[in-house]
């Protein structure tokens, strides 16, 4: 059994700790990200084809595109793929079987210069036991190489030994759908190239199945939250996201059906969804915040 001393012990070894990421913002990754995108909104005629490389760039940055840069090492791997460096372990032994992303918030600072080095510094802030499980909040702070600030990441993971089941009472929204679209394996397999993320529920449908009881292939996190503001950026093209804070709710599989729903919440404020179509679904749902662009 785990116990709440236990949580504890590993939370004053890991807090103390920072963990740094070295990466250059190239204009590779960024290129392949946006063509897995385009693909899935059946974008056939990018809308700025005249774009120098170095505004794409810095236009990508605050659609959630970081998360293809200053990604984990995967030096400490654990049984289910993903890196175990800031997971709850004792003595290099996981005390849980199954990680899941809860939520977090993105503070767009400023995007980096094309091919300037940057830095990611980690820092695990809270360890939160709630029942069995436990949550774990992340700071990455961006920076460049001379210590200027880029964005500010904040992540929550939690911790189970819980098999997935569903439930039976999902948050469910009213809204209407402005665009509709699939997953594919490819298309996971790919982001998970990208990211450099080894996390078998994205790509093993065997391990998810029979090891943590998913239907199937589960969709990542990160992009859920870089498909909601890519649709975002298109539909509001003068508008930079500025922070966003979100949450996700119910597990969203590869080839279900989605949708995403934009509703203005105030002054250069509103509220993103992503659910199922059909039966309502919310997958996940955020507030972003907005500011016109400098010119």
């Amino acid at each position: 059994m785990i116990t709440r001393e236990c949580i504890a012990q590993w939370g004053r070894l890991i807090k103390p700790k920072t963990f740094v990421i070295k990466d250059t913002y190239s204009i590779g990754p960024i290129t392949n990200l946006t063509n897995l995108l385009e693909g899935i909104f059946k974008i056939t005629q990018p809308s700025d084809q005249s774009a120098t490389e170095n505004s794409t760039a810095q236009k990508s940055w605050f659609r959630g595109f970081h998360f293809i840069f200053n990604c984990q090492t995967n030096q400490h791997l654990g049984s289910d793929g993903y890196d175990n460096y800031q997971a709850p372990v004792i003595d290099n032994h996981q005390l849980y079987m199954r990680r899941l992303w809860a939520k977090g918030a993105i503070q767009f600072v400023q995007p980096p210069e094309l091919n300037t080095a940057m830095k990611c510094t980690e820092q695990v802030k809270t360890v939160k036991p709630f029942n069995e499980d436990v949550f774990v909040d992340i700071e990455r702070k961006y920076t460049t190489s001379e210590g200027r600030e880029l964005l500010v990441e904040n992540r929550t993971l939690s911790y189970t030994n819980r098999l997935y089941a569903p439930n039976n009472f999902p948050k469910l929204t009213h809204h209407e759908p402005l665009v509709t679209f699939k997953l594919s394996p490819i298309d996971l397999m790919k982001y998970s190239m990208l990211t450099y993320n080894l996390h078998r529920i994205h790509f093993d449908a065997r391990y998810a199945h029979s090891i943590e009881n998913l239907p199937t292939l589960l969709v990542h996190g990160p992009f859920q939250v870089t498909l909601i503001l890519y649709y975002f950026s298109l539909q509001h093209p003068d508008l930079v996201a500025h922070y966003f804070k979100y949450r996700t709710f119910e597990p969203f599989f590869v080839n279900e059906e989605a949708a995403i729903s934009i509703i203005a919440k105030g002054a250069n404020e509103f509220e993103l969804t992503l659910f199922h179509p059909v039966d309502k679904t919310v997958y996940l749902q955020g507030t972003v915040k907005c500011k016109k662009p400098e010119t």
